[in-house]
């Protein structure tokens, strides 16, 4: 099984505001766990979701775990994106398709804006 990662964001219209997704993406690249790894955006910027969902299947992906680069649910999160994913499911029914939590769900999370309050005092 050959798997992608497909990150996905709202996007900017200012491009340098997209810049510290494109350098995740490439740390995630550098451990070696995904063979495949996207971003695809909801606005405002290339690729698409569906064109980045596309690129994943043209790479060999038979498997694609979306995880949503947002730290609220919303409209979003709660129904656009369930959405796309389905579309996607529909036009490629041999690809395997995974929606995981948005990354505000992660007491991660939690635990670094805790950190973030401290580091400023």
């Amino acid at each position: 099984m050959k798997r992608a990662l497909l990150v996905i964001a709202h996007g900017s219209p200012q491009e340098e505001a997209n810049a510290p997704l494109f350098e995740v993406l490439e740390e995630i690249r550098a451990r070696g766990i995904y063979p495949v790894v996207q971003a695809g955006f909801l606005e405002c910027n290339e690729p698409t979701i569906p064109r980045a969902v596309a690129a994943c299947v043209n790479q060999g992906a038979d498997r694609i775990d979306a995880v949503p680069y947002f730290l609220h649910t919303g409209k979003h999160v709660a129904s656009d994106l369930p959405t796309l994913l389905e579309e996607a499911r529909n036009r490629y029914p041999e690809v395997e398709f995974r929606l995981s939590d948005y990354l505000g769900r992660s007491p991660r999370l939690t635990d670094l804006l805790a950190q973030r309050a401290v580091e400023s005092e």
